[in-house]
């Protein structure tokens, strides 16, 4: 039994690592997007051993890493420090230098005539091992967050729910991009690891080393600084007993590791731009009513840009997060966190020219905690495997078509492919980023209130037969 466990645990990670590297080995979107002004960071950082990316964009450094004339655009101003800084946060590109030094130097190796067999050049392929490296942690964070949630239930059916979310947007179509999205998926997964583990020996060490980690994640990018308390709030509830144990050397010594960081980032901050959020908060807050209220629509339920386009199989996350409150209510703080600002976003709550619900991605290891809690419920069940089916299609398509995760003129080119039901599930959706009235989404969310009640309903149920025959059963033995 416990080597079958592991067999299934360990699929996770191998099954998801060679759907994603197949995905992206016929066709893709490289380097676009904010992907190479990430690189572009790191590429400066390993030649010239500084930040000012102005030289790195005037001498095209961008075919080093596959893109050529990269245009800085609004991409880097001149900060207060009189250099030309990018205003993407260096977080990301300094954790990936000593990955894209090496990507650089292996890229040397194969000739020009075997790269052009597989329509590459150099700049290619080292992008290519850098997104190797990234879909081996996004399925490292995976295998790890299988590992905690299979105290919850079954170990078979949680590792096959976290493979089918693995392989699902948005994760799959995140886990090979140069986007702090893939380092914030980890953090999130170890933390949800770590907060429904067996108590251990070396649970102090990881706790310390676990603060440390989000200390340091707002480095990748600063709307992270909002996210990270809600993950330590995580910590707290769910190892309140590890903390009270711990000494008051310790505890101070955890409270600086994680806050130092990002007291270090803030001073950073100041002295490059003026402020403490960042590039993009020189002009003011980058955050709106007007945004929020279309942004909470439009990240889910969005025909192009929203969750529930590419992954229907999230349609059971109220259902379950109704049910199981009480013990996983810790995990929707973090979610808000993310969720809000992400939504009210002035510059636009849809990522621009990126895969669907690219700000929501982290969030997606505390969503998995109360659909693993709540498969407890025969209705819950049945109700995942209904929507597996079509997210199943969806999958059978993307990675068949990779490109088609991308914004198109054309409209959602996935569902269109799935014929008439998905030309009609499309039209079902809303087309908030174009502007459509929000009263028209008032009947989607009327279904989606009816369905999650009747799961929660049936559930109930189910429970209350079990309570019923329970009590019959210690009735019948006391007499």
């Amino acid at each position: 039994m416990r080597r079958h466990w592991r067999r299934s645990l360990l699929a996770v990670p191998v099954v998801m690592f060679l759907f994603i590297w197949t995905l992206t080995t016929h066709g893709k979107y490289s380097v676009s997007g904010d992907e190479p002004h990430y690189l572009i960071i790191a590429e400066s950082l390993v030649t010239d051993h500084d930040l000012d990316v102005a030289n790195n964009y005037a001498r095209n450094d961008g075919r080093l890493f596959g893109h050529d004339r990269l245009d800085m655009g609004l991409h880097a101003v001149r900060s207060r420090t009189g250099r030309v800084l990018s205003i993407h946060d260096v977080g990301l590109p300094l954790m990936l230098v000593p990955a894209y030094a090496i990507a650089r130097a292996v890229a040397q190796y194969p000739s020009e005539a075997l790269l052009k067999r597989f329509r590459m050049d150099r700049g290619l392929f080292a992008y290519s091992l850098l997104g190797l490296l990234l879909i081996a942690v996004t399925a490292t964070g995976s295998a790890l967050l299988a590992s905690g949630l299979s105290g919850l239930d079954r170990p078979g059916r949680v590792a096959f729910l976290v493979l089918a979310i693995g392989i699902s947007p948005p994760v799959v179509s995140h886990a090979f991009l140069v986007f702090p999205e893939v380092v914030a998926l980890f953090v999130t997964c170890v933390v949800v690891w770590f907060s429904l583990k067996p108590a251990g020996a070396g649970d102090r060490s990881m706790l310390l080393a676990l603060l440390l980690i989000l200390g340091v994640l707002p480095w990748m990018h600063h709307k992270y600084l909002i996210y990270v308390p809600g993950l330590l709030l995580v910590i707290a509830w769910t190892r309140w007993t590890l903390i009270k144990s711990l000494r008051l050397t310790t505890i101070v010594a955890g409270l600086l590791l994680f806050a130092g960081p990002q007291v270090a980032l803030q001073v950073w901050t100041w002295r490059a731009w003026g402020t403490l959020g960042g590039a993009l908060t020189t002009q003011g807050v980058p955050f709106s009513l007007e945004s929020l209220q279309r942004g909470l629509v439009g990240l889910w339920i969005d025909r192009q840009s929203g969750l529930l386009a590419y992954a229907p199989l999230y349609w059971i996350v109220p259902a379950c997060w109704w049910l199981t409150w009480k013990r996983t209510g810790a995990y929707l703080v973090p979610f808000l966190l993310l969720y809000l600002p992400a939504a009210a976003f002035v510059i636009g709550w849809w990522a621009g020219f990126a895969p669907a619900a690219r700000y929501l991605v982290p969030s997606v290891p505390l969503l998995l905690v109360p659909m693993v809690e709540a498969l407890r419920y025969r209705a819950v069940r049945l109700a995942t495997l209904f929507l597996i089916v079509p997210q199943g299609l969806i999958d059978a398509v993307i990675w068949q078509h990779p490109r088609w995760l991308w914004p198109a003129p054309e409209g959602n080119l996935v569902l269109s492919a799935l014929g008439p039901f998905g030309r009609v599930y499309a039209q079902a959706l809303v087309d908030v980023q174009g502007g459509a009235p929000m009263f028209s989404a008032i009947w989607i969310g009327a279904v989606a209130a009816i369905g999650s009640a009747a799961v929660v309903v049936w559930a109930r149920k189910e429970q209350q037969d079990l309570e019923d025959a329970a009590d019959r059963r210690s009735t019948s033995n006391r007499s």
